[in-house]
């Protein structure tokens, strides 16, 4: 339904949610970058993944966008939602 919307086509790469590091980078620095925790983020660790292998294409600095990178203390989706739930 999504692409429907958009004429069959994923948005810009770079305004892509492809790095929990750099939303919430990007939310301390830019006071008009405004995200919103839905509750997916502390349920569902397939919405972190392109499991269909859709390309999504690249950044302006050559990136594959592909996977959501997650922080460097959570090796897997799942732990990422495991500790989320435990802290919030």
């Amino acid at each position: 339904m999504y692409l429907a919307l958009q004429e069959g086509k994923f948005d810009h790469p770079n305004r892509l949610f492809s790095s929990i590091s750099l939303a919430w980078k990007n939310c301390q620095r830019d006071t008009s970058d405004v995200k919103e925790l839905i509750p997916e983020l502390f349920f569902l660790p397939e919405m972190l993944v392109n499991s269909n292998g859709y390309c999504l294409g690249k950044t302006e600095d050559n990136v594959n966008i592909n996977n959501v990178e997650l922080p460097p203390w959570a090796s897997s989706p799942e732990q990422f939602v495991r500790i989320n739930r435990m802290v919030s």
